[in-house]
C-alpha cells in the first residue's frame, strides 16, 4: 500500500507539539484541589429534570446519603425523601446511594466525580421544565389604557418631553414673530401645462426614470386627485403601473396593462430614444 499509514505517525507522546498542548490545557488539573479544607470533596451534580448543573459544589466526605439529599434539595428543588442518588465515578462506573445512612466516603466518593438526581416524584415542580422553561409562567399584560393613565412610566415621561419641546418650539416661534420675522415658508413655483407641453411635446420619444424605461408621451395635463402636471407616457414594454387610467378615468390609450405610466416632468427625458429590439446584440463586431 502506498502512503503513510496510521501506524507510522507519531504518537502524542512523541510529538514535541502535541506534548505542548497536552502541558496547557492539563497544567492546572494536579494542583485544582491544593488547597481545599482536609476531609472535603468537591464534585458536580446534574438532575433528571432540570437541564442545568451544579459545578463543584462542596461536600464533606463524611456526609451521610440522607444529609446530601437535604443540601440538595434547596439546589434542585426535589425533597429528599423524592430523590435517588447515583455517584458517577468516571466512565460506565456508577453506583447507587441506596443506604441514607451511609457516608460519602464509604462509597468511595473523590475529588471530581459527580452526583446525579433522579426525582421519584410524579408531582415534581420541576417535572416538564417546570422551573426552566418561562413560556410556562403566566405573566401579567396591563391593558393599553391602564399603562396610559400611569404617571411614572416611560411614555408618561416621553409624552411630557414631547409636551414640552412643542411648548418650547411654540413659543420660540411666538417670540421670531414678535421680533417681526417672516417664519411663512414660501411656494416654490409650479410649472404649467403648457410650460411643460412646451418642453415635452405629446408624441415625443422619451425616457422614464427610473429604470430607463422607453415610450412615447402620450400624454401632458392635470390628473384628478393629485397636484401639479404630469407626463403620461405610453411605454415600450409592460414595465409601467397602469394602462393609461387613474381612479377609472382614461387619459391615453396604451397596448394593455402595465403599458402605462405617469410621471414628473423632471423623471421624463425627450430625445432619440427608439424602441430597444430584445434580441438586438451589443457587440459591434456581430451584424
Amino acid at each position: 500500500m502506498i502512503g503513510t499509514k496510521s501506524k507510522d505517525l507519531p504518537t502524542v507522546h512523541q510529538s514535541p507539539e502535541m506534548m505542548a498542548l497536552r502541558g496547557y490545557i492539563t497544567g492546572a488539573d494536579e494542583t485544582r484541589y491544593d488547597n481545599q479544607a482536609r476531609e472535603t470533596l468537591r464534585m458536580d451534580v446534574t438532575h433528571s429534570n432540570l437541564i442545568q448543573r451544579w459545578h463543584d459544589l462542596v461536600f464533606d466526605v463524611n456526609m451521610t446519603v440522607f444529609r446530601v439529599k437535604e443540601k440538595l434539595y434547596f439546589h434542585g428543588g426535589t425533597p429528599a425523601a423524592h430523590q435517588e442518588l447515583y455517584l458517577r465515578r468516571g466512565g460506565s462506573d456508577t453506583i447507587f446511594l441506596y443506604d441514607d445512612s451511609k457516608t460519602l466516603g464509604q462509597y468511595g466518593a473523590r475529588n471530581g466525580m459527580e452526583i446525579h438526581i433522579k426525582d421519584t416524584d410524579p408531582y415534581s415542580i420541576s417535572a416538564h421544565g417546570g422551573l426552566e422553561d418561562v413560556s410556562q409562567v403566566e405573566k401579567y399584560v396591563m391593558a393599553d389604557e391602564d399603562y396610559d393613565k400611569l404617571e411614572n412610566s416611560v411614555r408618561a415621561m416621553k409624552r411630557r418631553e414631547k409636551e414640552k419641546a412643542a411648548a418650547k418650539a411654540a413659543a420660540e416661534r411666538a417670540a421670531r414673530i414678535a421680533a417681526g420675522e417672516d417664519l411663512s415658508i414660501p411656494e416654490e413655483p409650479q410649472e404649467t401645462v403648457e410650460e411643460v407641453a412646451a418642453k415635452i411635446p405629446v408624441g415625443s420619444r422619451c425616457e422614464v426614470a427610473p429604470g430607463g424605461r422607453r415610450g412615447e408621451v402620450a400624454f401632458v395635463g392635470n390628473v384628478k386627485g393629485t397636484k401639479g402636471v404630469w407626463v403620461g407616457v405610453r411605454l415600450d414594454e409592460p414595465q409601467g403601473n397602469n394602462d393609461g387610467s387613474k381612479d377609472g378615468k382614461k387619459y391615453f390609450d396604451c397596448k394593455g396593462d402595465k403599458y402605462g405610466c405617469f410621471s414628473k416632468s423632471e423623471n421624463v427625458v425627450v430625445g432619440d430614444f427608439p424602441e430597444l429590439d430584445p434580441f438586438a446584440s451589443d457587440d459591434d463586431d456581430e451584424f
